[in-house]
Formats: structure tokens, sequence, C-alpha cells
């Protein structure tokens, strides 16, 4: 059967076209990348293989930008079809998995660039791997674009490229940030619920166990059982449709004493410098020299008030504060939030009241001339 070359044509450009933006998109952020892998290898109790999650989402990030120009530019057909294939079919059987049991509610194939559902995924997905099979029969009749140019060097280009994109967002800070914490947001502005925005609805479930018959049963709020024979075990509030979710809804500080300080940062006026030590022993030692230097620098005048965040326990703070001659104060966030917040450990933000104006990665941690360049543009 003949398949008009239009309609390979047509077919080639959506499938090579969501390679290239699925594989661009989470290669500019290797860090959530990363971190989404490690979420189904837990998920697939494949434990052991965490610590290469990071290596697993560049290496994909390329193979899918890769077969998305290859696909474009029509070159190796019968490799890139078949390879585009098998790894659809992998994914289509993934995701369906995903729909059915929900092990992480958000699939990660666009990054952080575009948040869709797991049915929405398995969906998308079936479409693509048709897609991919016409371009599999119509293997022969692929042509590439530009006939006397070796078809290898396409696919040379694109794995430089990306894997180039990649090293680089993982070494500084993504190229496009896609997080609710980028450069220009606010902080306190993005963790706000609109008025009238819908909320999140639940139906609430009692359970009861039987006295006699040891068995529970479940009962809605308007149906409690009234005879003596059940006996109250639990009460429980089921979500039964998703409102409204403000782009930061986990965004906490607290002192080492257990102390909540949100409130306080969020109100605090004027230029402030946010560090973020994720982790403190995987804090990059040149670094806490360049930040202690930074500090001691902006604290002599006052201009610029210093926060500085950490997921770490209390002992290894204090271990660490004594250790580096810390001159500034930790306060304990949420680990997820400290690597959403900046993709960098230790990282610095730059914020007039809660509007962040700038972001230093490890690498590139500033002075206090750098940092006052910005105050006074």
């Amino acid at each position: 059967m003949k398949i008009n070359k239009y309609f390979i044509l047509i077919i080639r450009f959506i499938v090579g076209l969501t390679f290239i933006f699925s594989g661009f998109v989470k290669a500019v952020d290797p860090v959530g990348s990363q971190i989404k892998i490690g979420e189904y290898l837990l998920v697939y109790g494949l434990e052991w293989l965490v610590p290469l999650a990071l290596t697993m989402g560049i290496l994909l990030c390329a193979l899918e930008f890769i077969l998305g120009a290859s696909l474009i530019f029509g070159v190796k057909p019968r490799l890139i079809t078949t390879t585009a294939l098998l790894l659809m079919a992998f994914f289509t059987i993934q995701t369906l998995f995903s729909a059915i049991k929900n092990p992480v509610t958000d699939c990660g194939c666009f990054g952080d660039a575009i948040k869709l559902t797991n049915w929405v995924t398995f969906y998308k997905n079936i479409v693509l791997i048709i897609f991919a099979f016409v371009l599999f029969l119509a293997r022969k009749d692929i042509k590439p674009f530009f006939t006397g140019f070796p078809e290898w060097s396409v696919i040379s280009i694109a794995a430089l490229i990306i894997f180039f994109v990649s090293i680089s967002s993982y070494r500084y800070l993504p190229m496009i940030d896609f997080l609710p914490y980028k450069t220009g947001k606010d902080i306190k502005m993005q963790m706000i619920i609109p008025e009238g925005a819908p909320r999140n609805v639940y139906k609430t479930v009692l359970v009861y166990r039987n006295k006699k018959s040891k068995d529970t049963k479940e009962f809605s709020d308007n149906n409690i059982p009234s005879d003596d024979v059940w006996e109250w075990i639990e009460t429980k509030n089921e979500l039964i449709k998703k409102g409204y979710e403000p782009p930061i809804h986990d965004f906490s500080i607290s002192s080492l004493n257990g102390e909540d300080m949100t409130q306080k940062f969020l109100e605090q006026e004027g230029y402030r410098i946010l560090i973020v030590q994720e982790q403190l022993k995987n804090s990059l030692p040149k670094g806490q020299v360049k930040l202690n230097m930074l500090v001691s620098d902006l604290i002599k005048d006052n201009e610029v008030k210093v926060w500085a965040l950490t997921s770490s326990l209390e002992a290894e703070i204090r271990n660490y504060t004594k250790e580096n001659k810390v001159a500034y104060t930790f306060y304990n966030t949420d680990q997820t939030t400290l690597k959403t917040i900046i993709r960098s450990n230790p990282g610095v933000l730059l914020l007039k009241n809660n509007l962040i104006l700038k972001k230093w990665p490890s690498r590139r941690i500033p002075d206090a001339k750098e940092v006052y360049k910005y105050l006074y543009k």
C-alpha cells in the first residue's frame, strides 16, 4: 500500500518536532530530569539505579532530540524510524501503567514546561506510536531534505547541540527556567490563590467496625449508622475534584528550634540575598569560601539582608557552621522546595522585597561589588 508522501511529511514533522521539544525542555533542566527519573526508579523498585538517574536523563533527552532532528531532516530513515517505534512502544506501555496505578502524578515527559496527567500522556503516546508505526512502514520512501550532505553529520550536530545544552545547564543554571522561582517572579504573589478560583472538593467518609463480625464498612457523612452494633474507627476526607493550586504552594521556612519564619521572610522589605544550600554535605567547599566573603562584605553596611536555607539537620548545621566559619544563620526548608528554588548547591538569589532579580549558581557566586551593580541599576 502506497502512503501519500504529503501525509508522511506532515507526520514526520509532528513526531519530529514533538521529540525535539520533549528532549530540549528536559535538557535545559537536567536536575529536574534526574529527579523525575529517580521517582520512577523508586516506584519500580530499581533503587540501585537511582545514582545513574542524571546520566539516564541526559541520554534520554539526547536520544529524543536526535530522533526528532533526524526525522525532520529525513536521515537514516531505517534506523531512526525503528528506534522511534521501539521508544514509543516502551513509553506507551509505561504510561499505561502510570495512568492505571498513578504512582507519579506528573509524567514529566515535557519537563516543567508543560504538565500533563498520566492519562493525557497515554492518549498522546497512542497518537505518536500510530504515527511512528506509519513512518516505519514508509521508511523506504523517506528521503533526506539535503542531498550530498553526510547523514551522520546531522546526527552528530544534533548530539553536540543537545549535550552542550544539558551539560551547560547542569554546571550552571537551566538555560530556560520553567520553574515558579525563575528570575522576574515574585515569591509572595506566586503563593496567592485568586479570588473565585476553584477550591479542592472533598468527600467525607466515615469508617465503622461491626462489633460482632469485626468487619469494617465505609459510610457517608449523611448516612451514619444508628445501630449500636457499629463503632466509629476513623474519618477520611477524599479529594474528588482538585481545585486551583498556586505555582508556589509549599514554601515554608523555620528556625532550628522549629519557629515558623515564613511570614517574617515574606513581609521583610528591601534587598535580600537568599543563599540556598540544599544539603550542606554536598555543598561545594570553594563556594562556601566565596559565600563567606560575600556575606562579610554585605553585612558591613547592613543594606542587604541575608537569609540562608538548608534541609540539613541541626547537628550537621552546627558542625558545618563551626568548621567553615559561616557568618550567617541557617533556616530549614524542605529539600524539594530548595531544589525548585535553584538548581545549584550552593546557589544565590538576589531579591527586592519578594521579587527575584538575579540567580547565581555555585560556579558563579558573585562578590559584593557585582551584587551592588544590580541594586543601583
